[in-house]
């Protein structure tokens, strides 16, 4: 940037030196045949075109100097980004493990389990790559965001170890590791759900001058210490729940033999003396939700000769959202508001009334609405 400042300064001292010179010659015409000067004066002048050219003529070399060495410097950048575009060929190997995810429960405390032996598999990278990597195994915690639902990291990294942890792998060349995980003998262990990650990663062996990259893959690997994993507790709790869900509606098909009124919003209780129930029979509590919702022939079965599929948009259920404690009854609130049109003059619907298991099992129970309407 220097140079380039001093290269426009130089521009600018040659505009002014040219037209001084300029400026100068016919100005020493016009005097000498004006006034007749003395040889001396002639002379005079004359050293002073003279002195003038010369300044002229190192402005000029001033000139080239700077040109010059604008080219030498420009020359150098290109061949020094030439040279980095060189230096910069990347070689990546790509190294893959044998599994992503592994999985053990029940390990108990002051025991060492190798997973080749517990699991009849042992770990296995390959180098996938077309040149020769170096490849390294290595043991990391997990980032609070890789951690998976009730897992939390592995409060130490010696617990678990890779033999061997280091090989030179040709083009699809594999190589096999034994993973060693200790448990250390504390009784505060027992119920506790680790995660760990394995990095298995190859640097390519570049010639000189080159620019390796490492690249590989991870393994997620988590244990559970005398206890069933978080996956399998949940299971567990929901197969368990499973087994001993009873709810249901009551009555599970509601039929308004008067004609419903267009127009307005009707409350089935009140009005036409609907008594919808939601029944759980069992111990645990459940969390339901309950709403109108399309009727699905292909699920439900095919409707009675004359009706209709009702819109759900024009049933309204309250509550909608309820936690229903066991062997306890929930009274529910009805809504129902047909529009005042043409439409649906003289009609008969079917509707379809839906309480489903939020959070859990899903599991859902129907009780269909059957409503004519009138003129």
């Amino acid at each position: 940037m220097m140079k380039v400042k001093s290269t426009a300064k130089c521009h600018s001292e040659s505009s002014d030196v040219i037209a001084s010179v300029s400026e100068a010659i016919p100005n020493t015409r016009e005097r000498l045949l004006h006034d007749k000067v003395s040889l001396p004066a002639v002379r005079q002048v004359r050293n002073d075109r003279q002195s003038s050219h010369s300044d002229h003529i190192r402005f000029a070399q001033c000139k080239l100097r700077e040109e010059s060495r604008i080219k030498i410097a420009t020359g150098f950048a290109l061949a020094i980004t030439f040279l980095l575009l060189i230096t910069a060929r990347l070689h990546a190997g790509g190294v893959s493990a044998t599994f992503a995810d592994l999985i053990l429960e029940n390990l108990q405390i002051g025991e060492s389990y190798n997973l080749r032996v517990l699991k009849k598999c042992p770990m296995i990278i390959q180098n996938k790559g077309g040149s020769t990597v170096d490849a390294i195994i290595t043991v990391d915690f997990p980032r609070k965001d890789k951690l998976k639902e009730g897992y939390e990291a592995i409060p130490d990294l010696e617990w678990v170890k890779v033999v061997p942890d280091k090989f030179r792998l040709g083009p699809g060349e594999k190589g096999i590791s034994d993973i060693i995980v200790t448990i250390p003998n504390d009784e505060k262990l027992i119920g506790k759900h680790y995660q760990v990650h394995l990095i298995s990663a190859g640097s390519p062996i570049g010639q000189q001058g080159q620019v390796t990259i490492a690249t590989g893959s991870q393994t997620r690997f988590r244990f559970s210490i005398g206890s069933m994993g978080p996956e399998s507790l949940k299971k567990e709790k929901k197969n368990k729940k499973m087994h001993t869900l009873n709810f249901e509606f009551d009555p599970v098909n509601i039929t308004i033999k008067d004609a419903i009124e267009l127009g307005k919003k009707i409350d089935l209780k009140k009005e036409k003396n609907v008594r919808l129930k939601l029944i759980n029979k069992a111990t645990e509590t459940l969390k339901l939700k309950i709403k109108a919702v399309t009727y699905d022939i292909n699920m439900y079965g095919s409707v009675e000769s004359g009706y209709e599929l009702g819109n759900p948009d024009f049933v309204k259920v309250k509550p909608e959202d309820i936690m229903l404690e066991g062997e306890t009854i929930e009274k529910l609130d009805v809504f129902i508001e047909i529009p005042n049109e043409e439409k649906y003059k003289n009609k008969k619907y079917i509707f379809l009334i839906k309480a489903e298991v939020i959070n859990e099992i899903p599991v859902e129970i129907v009780s269909k609405l059957y409503v004519i309407t009138g003129e």
